[in-house]
C-alpha cells in the first residue's frame, strides 16, 4: 500500500509542476520543444513510481501448509479401515471357531486398538452368549484365550 501512496504522490506533484511550468512557457516554438520535453519527463516520472511500486509486491506462490493434514486425514481414515476390516474379520473368525467346537453365541464384540510399537492389538473382548450356554461359560473363556491371547468379558443376555 505504501507504494500506491507514494506513486500517487509523485504523480500528482509532476502535474502540478508540470502545469506551473507550462504557464510560464512563451508561446511559439519554444512551447512545442518544452511541451515535448514535459511530456518525456511526465512519462518518467509515471513509469518510475510505477516500476518501484510493482517491484514492492510479493505475490507468494507457496502451496499452503495444508498437505499434512490431509496426509494425516488420509493415514488416520486408512488406518481406522484397517481396524474396522480387521475387527470384523477377528470377530467372524472367533464365531465361527466356537460354532465349530459346538458353542452357540449371539454375539460378539472385539474393540482393538493401533500404536506404533505394538501394532494393532486387541483390548477388549466381549462375547454375549444365550442363558443356556451358561453352564460352557469356562470352556469358551478357556477357548478364546488359548486362540486369541485375550480373557474375553460374557454377556448372558
Amino acid at each position: 500500500m505504501k507504494e500506491i501512496a507514494s506513486t500517487a504522490v509523485v504523480i500528482c506533484a509532476v502535474v502540478i509542476a508540470v502545469s506551473l511550468v507550462s504557464l510560464i512557457v512563451p508561446q511559439g516554438s519554444t512551447r512545442r520543444v518544452m511541451n515535448t520535453v514535459i511530456g518525456v519527463f511526465v512519462l518518467c516520472c509515471m513509469i518510475v513510481p510505477v516500476s518501484r511500486a510493482v517491484s514492492g509486491f510479493k505475490i507468494d506462490f507457496d502451496v499452503p501448509k495444508l498437505e499434512k493434514s490431509f496426509t494425516a486425514s488420509a493415514d488416520e481414515a486408512y488406518q481406522n479401515a484397517l481396524l474396522r476390516e480387521t475387527r470384523i474379520s477377528l470377530e467372524n473368525s472367533a464365531k465361527t471357531y466356537l460354532l465349530s467346537k459346538g458353542y452357540r453365541i449371539r454375539k460378539i464384540k472385539i474393540t482393538l486398538n493401533s500404536d506404533d510399537k505394538k501394532g494393532i492389538y486387541i483390548t477388549r473382548f466381549r462375547i454375549y452368549i444365550n442363558k443356556n450356554e451358561v453352564g460352557k461359560y469356562s470352556d469358551i473363556i478357556s477357548l478364546i484365550e488359548n486362540k486369541f491371547e485375550k480373557t474375553p468379558e460374557i454377556t448372558v443376555t
